[in-house]
């Protein structure tokens, strides 16, 4: 059986309308497209062009968009819980409130992406790229995001209780007011980063590379720094209580300005 055009296609997906859940589009070209509200749940779009396509409000639960072109698409309050989108492409995409829940980005490329108070709790975004991402008020409770680059990203009043950062790259990130509490950030380097404000709770942030981070009246408390570099490291007001700072590398006087209560300072003495 020939292959359908792309008018074909386009009028098949006309019929289907609300029920196309489940329909079988691999490869297919549906750039800029209006398919938005539209049902696509399980639907098979591997490698499917769907760049600038409108999909605000779509169904992509379980959808398969592997290897898909979703640069510039509008995926505004779109549903892709559980969506399988490994190596997809999504620069510049709209995800403005959509609901990310459990989906896999692995290794997609998200950079410049609008995610503002987009919901990833549980989202596998291993090895991503979300540089420069627009990720204020998002939720990613328990995300992974292990060897994921996020610098310049803007993640003010983010969401990463529990999220795994081991490796991740966070240079220059703005993190005011950010929740990290109980993350793992291991490796991870935010070099330049804005965290003021922001709660480290029992994050480990072991051998983590922070240098000239601001983590002014940021509350730290029982956070793991063992063995991390916070040369220029800005701790004003920097809430430090019961931290292990364990043969980490601090600035002359570093510790100064910061709240110091139980802590374990660089040497190993507890004060």
């Amino acid at each position: 059986m020939a292959e359908l055009t792309r008018k074909e296609i386009i009028k098949l997906i006309a019929v289907i309308g609300q029920s196309s859940q489940g329909v079988r589009l691999t490869g297919v070209d549906l750039s800029g497209l209006d398919l938005s509200g539209l049902n696509f749940k399980h639907a098979e779009l591997t490698q499917a062009d769907l760049s600038g396509t409108n999909l605000q409000r779509a169904f992509l639960n379980h959808a398969h968009l592997e290897h898909a072109n979703l640069a510039n698409a509008d995926l505004s309050r779109a549903d892709m819980r559980h969506a399988h989108a490994s190596d997809a492409v999504l620069r510049n995409a709209k995800l403005i409130e959509a609901q990310l829940q459990e989906a896999d980005f692995e290794r997609a490329d998200l950079e410049l992406a609008e995610l503002y108070k987009a919901d990833l709790t549980q989202t596998r975004l291993l090895t991503a790229n979300l540089r420069g991402a627009d990720l204020r008020r998002a939720k990613l409770v328990r995300a992974r995001l292990a060897s994921a680059t996020l610098g310049g990203a803007d993640v003010q009043w983010a969401d990463f209780q529990s999220a795994e950062l081991n490796d991740a790259n966070l240079d220059l990130i703005v993190a005011d007011h950010a929740n990290f509490d109980g993350a793992f950030l291991m490796r991870a380097s935010a070099q330049e980063a804005d965290f003021r404000n922001t709660q480290l709770r029992e994050a480990n942030l072991t051998e983590a590379l922070l240098m000239r981070i601001d983590l002014s009246d940021a509350k730290c408390n029982r956070a793991t720094f063992r063995a991390a570099n916070l040369t220029g490291a800005t701790l004003i007001n920097t809430d430090l209580s019961r931290a292990v700072l364990r043969d980490a590398l601090l600035s002359e006087g570093a510790l100064l300005g910061a709240i110091l209560a139980e802590t374990t300072l660089p040497d190993g003495v507890r004060v």
